[in-house]
């Protein structure tokens, strides 16, 4: 199967968080020839006990210990570090042999990790993860019953909250509760945006269901996330959920078939198989916008296999839109206005071939664009 109809075949069937930290080799020796075996989840429980077995071991030659803290095992390199983090395969150069021990199978995790807090950290104010997050959410119920800016939410809320969920903040010079709480409340609160205001406004949801008190159907979660963007697998489902590939194997059905995409084990549930096969090639041009649902799969690596090309589709802010042909992701694209009149897209192609009847058929796309956003004219220029 070509790179294109792989993708073409998978889409028609359809957290990490770094942490810093200094390495530690202060009273490291060499004692011998032996491999060099990497131990995460070292500084707590099994892992610091096979830790400090390895470390007295004549036949290991070097141990690096790996956790979000250090911990009391003297004779090793320490790596202070999330496993979680992408930048830990460089800090690894030289290792033999990773054993994983850091397991966490907490039933609030995911949502410790998404309150930034250290996988150490069980409880904040007498409180779990869960709670908090209910507590937030809650408060935020409470206090946001009409219009209000979101920095008069925060200050509300930030009174009903105990102290160990504030921080001081030099930047608007008080304290208040910590952005990514707030933020993750507001769904469960019944919070939203108030569309075409140029300021951040929060008004209530009309239509406000109970606060939930735990997950309710992660697989069925899973399962969505394959029909519109499978093939994939567990780590790339977390990173789509912003967690761990911890928590998404707990929570991973057990009706999904496995199916091989360029040589790589994926998943799909088990009714899109035949979809998956049989599906006939189509040929179509579309101007994707940036935040395109096609686009928000992590299996980039198949869509786009340049890193360069990712790293100018996929940016921190600002991302371009994505040139689609036939199922394949062949450029990007911006658009500017010039005037009142005017829509400019400028389109700068990866691979394809732009011939007569591709511009043809951007320019057609071009138009919807600028019709859908109000201007009478648009003008495609190529890069």
């Amino acid at each position: 199967m070509s790179h294109r109809e792989g993708q073409v075949r998978r889409r028609l069937s359809r957290a990490a968080r770094p942490a810093t930290g200094q390495d530690d080799d202060s009273g490291l020796a060499e004692r011998g020839h032996g491999p060099v075996v990497a131990v995460t989840g070292a500084a707590q429980g099994l892992g610091h006990a096979l830790t400090a077995r390895l470390a007295a071991s004549d036949r290991i030659g070097r141990v690096v210990a790996i956790d979000d803290h250090r911990g009391d095992v003297t004779g090793v390199t320490w790596r202070v570090v999330d496993v979680r983090d992408p930048a830990l395969a460089g800090r690894l150069t030289g290792v033999d042999v990773v054993v994983h021990t850091d397991v966490d199978l907490a039933p609030d995790t995911d949502a410790r990790a998404r309150l930034m807090w250290q996988k150490s950290r069980t409880v904040t104010d007498g409180l779990t993860a869960l709670e908090t997050y209910r507590l937030i959410a809650e408060s935020m119920r409470e206090v946001i019953t009409k219009p209000m800016t979101k920095g008069a939410a925060s200050a509300a809320v930030t009174k009903l909250m105990p102290t160990g969920q504030l921080k001081d903040c030099p930047a608007c010079k008080s304290t208040h509760i910590y952005e990514q709480p707030f933020r993750l409340g507001a769904l469960p609160g019944g919070v939203r945006l108030r569309a075409g205001e140029t300021g951040l406004l929060l008004e209530p949801m009309s239509k406000r269901g109970p606060i939930p008190t735990k997950s309710t159907n992660p697989h069925g979660l899973v399962h969505r996330y394959l029909r519109f963007l499978g093939p994939a697998t567990p780590s790339e489902v977390a990173k789509w959920l912003d967690t761990s590939t911890a928590n998404v194997r707990e929570i991973w059905p057990d009706d999904l078939a496995e199916v091989t995409v360029d040589g790589r084990r994926s998943w799909l549930p088990v009714d899109y198989v035949d979809e998956l096969v049989n599906v006939d090639p189509v040929n179509v041009v579309r101007l994707l916008p940036a935040m395109d649902p096609f686009l928000q799969a992590r299996d980039r690596d198949l869509l786009v296999p340049d890193r360069a090309e990712q790293k100018a589709l996929w940016q921190i802010l600002g991302n371009p839109g994505a040139l689609l042909v036939d199922g394949h992701i062949g450029g990007m694209w911006r658009s500017r206005l010039v005037g009142r009149k005017k829509l400019e897209v400028t389109v700068t192609s990866f691979d394809v071939d732009v011939d007569p009847a591709l511009r043809d058929e951007v320019q057609a796309e071009a138009d919807r664009i600028a019709e859908v956003r109000g201007v009478p004219a648009a003008v495609v220029r190529f890069a």
